[in-house]
């Protein structure tokens, strides 16, 4: 989760300071599928793709068109349950 916060934080310092050079992107040959995201609230189902170092979400629609293996269907799925906040009632 750090490494999800970290990569965008490091990228807007890049571009603060003018000194962008490259473009990153994620292509089938380097990066793999390691799990996907049931979708919550409306929001799209999302694949997680790494290569070893960085971890990229990326839509359902974007992982079939990219071309990431393995197959969207094989991906294990990872489900996230939040339990409701309870009140202390004691006074």
């Amino acid at each position: 989760m750090i490494r999800l916060i970290a990569i965008p934080s490091m990228l807007l310092a890049e571009l603060a300071s003018g000194n962008v050079a490259a473009q990153v992107s994620a292509t089938p040959e380097t990066f793999t599928g390691t799990h996907r995201n049931e979708s919550i609230n409306g929001r799209p189902e999302t694949a997680t793709i790494t290569d070893g170092k960085f971890f990229i979400q990326l839509t359902e629609e974007q992982y079939r068109a990219g071309g990431y293996r393995p197959a969207y269907e094989t991906l294990s799925t990872r489900i996230v349950r939040r339990l409701p906040v309870r009140k202390d009632t004691k006074e």
